[in-house]
């Protein structure tokens, strides 16, 4: 490693800390939209901050895409034309989201300074022309995006006008995943200097040995790079790469919170997350970051849930990320939703209508503080000419979208006027409030050794979250950190890496009356990702009460389906069946009906203390095991549950009881006869939503 690298191999300190509560709990939820000031005449903006404000939005997103701009040349900064729009925005009662604008920097950054861009897999070095070929782990690059952060801070940080901060946009490299440059290189060889201190300690936890793989010292690794392997790449070290990389891209986020807190007040800090990516952790940025933000398209052409679902996506995976995010710091929203059709997808159908405004209002149900589209005017130019916005190409007539959100923010409006203060959650729905325990190391795990091309991890997570949604099931997704004693129910899909101590926890948790369900992959290997030198699995075998057997699992191929029974019920299956070993005085509740373990317990449950275990070893084709498994736990629990369709969800927040129909066909809001109906009817059609207050 040259002299010039060594100096920047050491981790760079930025340790972030977010602030006080941003929003006012009589607000609710916030709605607005991006837009783009620099692509229009300047004659135009008035009137479109004005149309915005018809449209009821109470806040407008603008200059994560202006660097070139803002500074057009090296250390010239222009920032008057943004000036104007966000005095001209607050005229018109709006409130303004900045931007950070290092995704896209500026073509005299690319030319003077390559060193700063991205190097793909191939070993490419990306060019200016799109965006997110920036490269974080370049100091130098570090250092200019200080620099006009600094300048933006300066100008708008006490601005009464600017309300909050958004840092980069959509952080990754989008289908070049990762940056295989000489700074992220050395910066990953000194993650690992730190982690193992010297290099026998690294070539044990890599397992090394095999295939003569030992390195003499830290210089002599690389990133792990399948395109310039003959073979698979060391599971071991593609784990802790994407460890790494999570960590820096956290770093980089902090780093740029810091520079703006330094140089302003009362101004929140986010960044918008992609919902459900794998490369990037939010809870790491938990600390660092006031709202945790992300970005989500539902209706792109590649989800099917029922006739309809193409049109109204999947509902499952946005609940899963507001339950998510919401736990984190107590702030979330999405900061990108889309307003119709975009045109970025494999095939780009138009949502249904309706489908829009059930998106911000399941948000809302779900606990979101803000929502904002992306964009207010279709763009007449660009790579997304073709992506809708709230108004038409004329700029000023409203499209379906537009108006969607003008009638929820419509409907939040009269909510916060019916709101009762200190509303508390109904006893009954606390009840079955439950822990959805999640963890990127096992994703990243997981995704490594699928074992078959019919595994897939977030699939696996979402039959479980789906299934907790149809019982009617507030859920908090957390991150092992978290106190589970609050939680009567904790589920933990899939959980393949674990150690003794978070062992002991769940026993503890369980023997103090919790209800803990466990699924296939559990503890197969330590934190390192290696198996056990024991048992299969064996650090969980005591406390689920049984062992497995010699076969251990079974993975069947193609569309070769095997069957499960319980209960005169018989569940068919794919992808990952274990065959378990009950121990005296664990109980059965589904067992194999066919291949050569016929017979063999596929899910198993016992008593512990005060509370159960519940382990499924096998995972159903429909997702229809998973949700009886689940009910006969709350049921055993004495603990109500409810029957609602999958895809049809009910959330309470605020006093307010919300519904929304992701599902094909005609759904039954559970309305109480005493109970006021705010907006919708009981009688749902697809991409419905009713509010109700009791």
């Amino acid at each position: 490693m040259s002299t010039f690298l060594s100096a920047y191999a050491q981790p760079i300190a930025s340790k972030g800390k977010a602030g006080a509560p941003i929003f006012k709990d009589a607000d609710m939820m916030t709605i607005g939209v991006y837009y783009y000031p620099e692509a229009w005449p300047e004659t135009q903006w008035a009137r479109d901050f004005a149309n915005m404000r018809k449209l009821n939005l109470e806040f407008v997103h603008m200059g994560e895409f202006a660097w070139g701009l803002y500074e057009p040349e090296e250390g010239k900064y222009n920032l008057d034309w943004l000036e104007r729009a966000v005095n001209l925005a607050a005229k018109a009662g709006l409130k303004v989201i900045l931007c950070t604008p290092s995704g896209a920097p500026p073509v005299w950054l690319a030319e003077n300074h390559p060193e700063i861009l991205m190097v793909d897999a191939n070993g490419r070095r990306m060019q200016h022309g799109t965006r997110e070929q920036g490269n974080w782990s370049s100091p130098l690059f570090r250092q200019y995006v200080e620099k006009i952060n600094t300048q933006l801070a300066k100008r708008f940080g006490k601005n009464p006008a600017v309300i909050g901060w958004q840092i980069d946009n959509e952080l990754s490299h989008y289908g070049k995943q990762f940056s295989y440059d000489d700074f992220s290189r050395a910066r990953f060889q000194a993650w690992l200097k730190q982690k193992y201190s010297t290099i026998d300690n690294l070539n044990r936890d890599w397992g090394n040995v095999f295939w003569s793989q030992l390195y003499q010292n830290f210089e002599q690794v690389r990133i792990p790079n399948e395109q310039e392997l003959v073979a698979t790449a060391n599971p071991h070290a593609l784990l802790d790469f994407q460890r790494w990389f999570t960590e820096e891209a956290a770093d980089y986020l902090s780093f740029q919170a810091n520079t703006l807190r330094q140089n302003s007040q009362n101004q929140w800090v986010t960044t918008n997350f992609m919902a459900m990516h794998r490369d990037v952790n939010p809870s790491l940025s938990s600390r660092s970051l006031d709202l945790i933000t992300w970005t989500v398209y539902p209706v792109h052409g590649d989800y099917e849930n029922g006739n309809l679902g193409f049109r109204l996506g999947n509902g499952a995976a946005l609940g899963f990320m507001h339950d998510f995010a919401r736990t984190l710091n107590g702030n979330e929203g999405v900061m990108e939703l889309q307003p119709g059709q975009v045109n970025w997808g494999g095939i780009n159908p138009q949502p249904l209508p309706g489908a829009v405004h059930m998106w911000i209002m399941h948000a809302f149900g779900a606990g979101a503080k803000l929502i904002c589209s992306y964009r207010y005017r279709q763009p007449l130019a660009g790579s997304e000419l073709y992506h809708y916005g709230f108004v038409g190409t004329d700029g000023v007539t409203p499209l379906l979208g537009g108006q969607e959100y003008s009638q929820a923010m419509q409907e939040v409006n009269q909510l916060r006027k019916l709101r009762k203060a200190n509303a508390k959650e109904p006893s009954a729905y606390a009840a079955r409030r439950t822990a959805f325990l999640y963890n990127f190391d096992n994703r990243f795990d997981l995704d490594i050794h699928p074992s078959t091309t019919r595994w897939n991890t977030m699939g696996h997570l979402l039959r479980y979250y789906r299934a907790l949604k149809t019982l009617g099931c507030p859920v908090d997704v957390i991150t092992e950190d978290r106190d589970f004693s609050r939680y009567k129910f904790l589920v933990a899909p899939a959980y393949q890496l674990l150690d003794a101590q978070l062992v002991t926890r769940w026993t503890k948790y369980v023997q103090e009356g919790g209800h803990l369900i466990l699924t296939t992959r559990t503890g197969q290997k330590d934190r390192r990702g290696h198996l056990w030198e024991g048992p299969w699995a064996a650090p969980i075998n005591e406390l689920i009460g049984a062992k497995f057997s010699p076969q251990a699992f079974d993975l069947l191929p193609g569309d070769h389906k095997g069957n499960v029974t319980a209960q005169g019920k018989t569940y068919a299956w794919g992808s990952w069946g274990e065959s378990l070993l009950p121990a005296p005085g664990t109980q059965t509740l589904a067992t194999y009906a066919d291949q050569f373990y016929a017979g063999a317990a596929a899910v198993v449950s016992r008593k512990l203390g005060r509370g159960t275990v519940t382990y499924v070893g096998v995972e159903s084709l429909e997702g229809d095991l998973e949700r009886d498994v689940l009910r006969s736990v709350y049921n055993a629990a004495n603990t109500p549950v409810e029957n609602f369709a999958d895809q049809f969800f009910v959330e309470w927040r605020d006093g307010f009881w919300v519904a929304t129909n992701f599902t094909s066909q005609k759904q039954t809001a559970p309305v109480p006869a005493s109970a006021k109906i705010i907006v919708g009817k009981k009688e749902m059609e697809p991409a419905g939503v009713t509010v109700w207050q009791e």
